[in-house]
């Protein structure tokens, strides 16, 4: 039997080139979420908000696949400068309380979104 890949959800801005949740077999891929509050479309100007909005939009999106922050398995953290590492940490860390994600952290020069700090993508299980 051959699997095969399942587009769970899109941007809410269908020109955009990708889609935002993909599943395969068991595993879930959440594109890459920053900071801004889909509903208002503001972003905060601090670290510690963003991150918390960053991770409060990838569990909606994992939502959208009946799971939540507790079924990721792995995070990739692009940031723009890593002098904000242990701000976001301290944030990243309240959203993970059954357990830390294996996670990479790399610094970027600049993100898709000009007024972000940070991105994050994950994969999860179900």
């Amino acid at each position: 039997m051959t699997e095969k890949r399942q587009i769970i959800a899109v941007p809410q801005n269908r020109t955009m080139p990708f889609s935002t949740v993909v599943g395969f077999g068991s595993l879930i891929f959440v594109s890459g979420m920053v900071g801004r509050n889909p509903e208002t479309g503001q972003i905060a100007a601090d670290i510690s908000e963003q991150t918390r909005q960053t991770l409060a939009n990838i569990e909606a999106q994992l939502g959208i696949a009946g799971l939540s922050l507790a079924h990721v398995l792995k995070a990739t953290v692009f940031i723009t400068d890593m002098a904000l590492v242990q701000e976001m940490n301290r944030t990243y860390r309240e959203f993970f309380k059954d357990g830390l994600p294996a996670r990479s952290c790399v610094q970027v020069a600049a993100l898709p979104d000009a007024e972000a700090f940070v991105e994050i993508e994950v994969i999860a299980h179900r």
